[in-house]
């Protein structure tokens, strides 16, 4: 085994419009069950634990269910990340398949959700003593404060589980239940500055992403496939893993060097240092 985990974006599409999202512009697409099960076959001897996520909401595939199916009957341990929106639709089949759930709540709703918390921890807490583990995300801090909305959440979430929450990091909730809250990001894009040429990241050495039409990327935040190393439809896993570019990133990673300009101009990499 190579890779610690490796997303699979099997959806583009989001029923959202996060101004925090990247605006990175690909057709939507959904990936169809034979592409799944291909790619599942082709990193299974590098990976066992995927991520349903890059850009798009998972859940709102048509074919979740099946897709959810075929990786437990290929070996897979899965984890998806979701706006939860579609959570009461779907939550029976998470129960069934899946490892963990990565609930962003920073997601912008637009009052178009009243209840919207309510379900999240309401469905979360029938996961969990189903076996899932839960990640309540807040990723939306900015310069170590949250803003009066996401407070107000939090409270929420701290009365339901009644903890006191530490507002500066992560924290376990309940048994199997977790809060996680970090600084809001910016996506890495190939129009701004570099910010870096020397420095290390995990990208093709413990995870790498596979985009919904086969590209194959070092990260999950390259949701534009600017470092498109191949794709997974017209060749195999394994000889993309050993072509000369992959390489050089990987090799560079390990030497210190930030070698893709992708790469260069990422900031959340620095969140390793």
């Amino acid at each position: 085994m190579r890779f610690k985990k490796v997303y699979i974006e099997i959806t583009n599409a989001c029923n959202l419009h996060c101004p925090f999202c990247s605006s990175a512009k690909r057709v939507q697409q959904f990936m169809n069950t034979e592409d799944f099960a291909h790619i599942l076959d082709e990193i299974a001897p590098f990976c066992k634990f995927i991520y349903l996520h890059v850009l798009g909401e998972p859940l709102l595939h048509p074919s979740f269910p099946e897709l959810l199916r075929i990786a437990h009957e290929k070996g897979f341990y899965v984890n998806l990340t979701t706006n939860a929106t579609l959570l009461p639709k779907q939550y029976t089949h998470i129960a069934e398949y899946v490892r963990q759930v990565n609930l962003s709540l920073h997601a912008d709703l637009n009052g178009q959700f009243p209840d919207y918390l309510t379900d999240c921890l309401y469905y979360g807490d029938i996961l969990a003593q189903r076996g899932v583990y839960i990640s309540y995300r807040f990723w939306n801090r900015k310069h170590k404060e949250f803003d009066q909305a996401t407070k107000q959440m939090l409270k929420v979430i701290a009365d339901h589980y009644n903890v006191r929450i530490d507002m500066q990091s992560r924290q376990k909730l309940a048994e199997r239940r977790f809060l996680h809250m970090e600084e809001q990001f910016t996506w890495p894009s190939l129009s701004h500055s570099p910010l870096a040429v020397n420095g290390s990241c995990y990208g093709m050495r413990r995870q790498c992403a596979i985009l919904c039409d086969g590209s194959v990327v070092p990260c999950c935040l390259d949701a534009a496939g600017a470092c498109c190393l191949g794709n997974i439809f017209a060749e195999s896993f394994a000889s993309i893993l050993e072509k000369e570019k992959t390489k050089q990133i990987t090799d560079g990673f390990q030497q210190g060097k930030i070698v893709d300009p992708l790469c260069q101009r990422c900031s959340y990499r620095m969140r390793f240092n």
